[in-house]
């Protein structure tokens, strides 16, 4: 999801940009040439960090073998930083060891009250479970005429009754800890929740303030315009005895891990990182999802002692993470059995998602797959570097606090992962 940034001036950017991404591609081209293995990777990250004082603000870069995990390298691994989207990596691993590849997110239709004549003399209950895609344009979404057409089935075409959203499976909050009040009014701070609708945007793409009656609306227009009288939206919760009328399902959690991940959807994040507590636990809220994915975690190798999750998406300023934290997180992945699943989801350098239009060019193009994250004065990027006939290098670099514009710790991070990309095509 676009993500706004407060821009700090810097004098001559045009010129600063290509005069840092020249200087390192020269370093980086002198290092390829040696072939040393691991010293070109303790050069590489050394360089970086040279970089990053010359720019300003705080750095930690760790590169570790992604076969046994040895770190290869490393500049305040352990210290902690914003990390961004970089979190949804974090996500992706609870999401996928809590629900697994084939989870679907349900939802359903109830009704509450008999059926006399074709008349429903009780109401209609929309019931969701987590799907982040209803009545959007992702592919595979499902729009409300499976529901309208169900309830037709059932002899049913007037509803005394009114037509209410339940939202209550993941818990009452909608917004996340730490999110910033200017971002509340922008589309990547749409409210998440367990009932979705059209992404939680308006037309106009302003996020709703109730998501629930956003989707209660949207089938009663639905329902309207089928012919089928009913009263108005609300939120409400559907009762224990409630009998139901029809069940949809999403994608599977594989199939929308694209989304999540190449096109950092933080909308998706925020859903699958509190679905994957509220199945393991019970609870949906974002405390439990924290404890319960430093407890997913740790059984994945990583020590998240020192780990703030306070959200899904990593768009809160109070989280916190370690390179060394997201590196691990990486090499459990692609040590999982999901490891197909995770990899196909990330972008591909210079040629989808969030990196389509960086590394057009360079060693790293079509081989590097990484996860980016910005925010204002936050830049990171964490990943792997493919090696013919072993397993990759994984990275992480998280940099925050300078003063510069974005681009320019972009292009020293992307001079970097071209160096480290250069470095293991020599050593194939």
């Amino acid at each position: 999801m676009r993500v706004a940034r407060i821009r700090p001036p810097i004098a001559a950017n045009a010129l600063v940009v290509p005069l840092f991404a020249a200087l390192f591609a020269a370093l980086c081209a002198s290092c390829a040439s040696t072939g040393a293995g691991r010293a070109d990777v303790t050069a590489a990250v050394e360089r970086v960090v040279a970089a990053s004082r010359t720019v300003g603000g705080r750095i930690g870069v760790v590169v570790l073998d992604g076969g046994d995990g040895e770190v290869l390298a490393a500049h305040a691994a352990d210290a902690g930083f914003l990390p961004a989207s970089n979190l949804k990596v974090l996500t992706a691993a609870v999401a996928l060891a809590s629900l697994g590849p084939d989870h679907r997110f349900a939802t359903g239709l109830l009704r509450a009250g008999p059926v006399q004549d074709a008349v429903l003399h009780g109401d209609l209950f929309l019931l969701g479970h987590g799907d982040p895609t209803l009545g959007s344009a992702a592919p595979g979404a499902v729009s409300m005429q499976p529901f309208v057409e169900a309830l037709l089935a059932s002899g049913v075409r007037r509803v005394e009754g009114r037509v209410y959203g339940d939202d209550g499976w993941l818990g009452a909050e909608h917004l996340g800890r730490g999110w910033q009040w200017d971002h509340l009014r922008e589309d990547f701070a749409a409210p998440f929740g367990a009932l979705c609708w059209h992404g939680n945007v308006d037309d106009g793409g302003v996020p709703v303030r109730e998501p629930a009656i956003a989707a209660a609306a949207a089938l009663v227009a639905a329902l309207r315009a089928a012919g089928v009288e009913c009263g108005e939206p609300a939120a409400g919760v559907a009762p224990a005895r409630a009998d139901s009328v029809h069940v949809v399902y999403s994608a599977s959690l594989a199939e929308l891990l694209p989304r999540m991940l190449g096109d950092s959807d933080n909308l998706y994040a925020e859903q699958f990182w509190r679905a994957a507590a509220r199945v393991a636990t019970g609870d949906g809220s974002s405390a439990a999802a924290e404890t319960h994915s430093k407890d997913v975690l740790a059984r994945l190798g990583v020590d998240a002692a020192r780990l703030a999750y306070e959200d899904g998406s990593g768009l809160s300023r109070r989280d916190l993470a370690q390179p060394m934290q997201i590196a691990r997180t990486l090499v459990a992945l692609l040590r999982s059995p999901d490891r197909a699943v995770f990899e196909a989801a990330m972008p591909l350098a210079g040629v989808s998602g969030t990196l389509a239009t960086r590394f057009v060019d360079g060693p790293a193009r079509g081989v590097v797959r990484a996860k980016t994250g910005t925010l204002s004065r936050v830049a990171c990027l964490s990943g792997w570097v493919p090696r013919d006939g072993r397993e990759p290098l994984v990275f992480s670099v998280l940099w925050n606090d300078f003063p510069a514009e974005d681009e320019v710790a972009r292009a020293v991070i992307d001079a970097f992962v071209q160096d480290l990309a250069g470095a293991a095509a020599v050593r194939t």
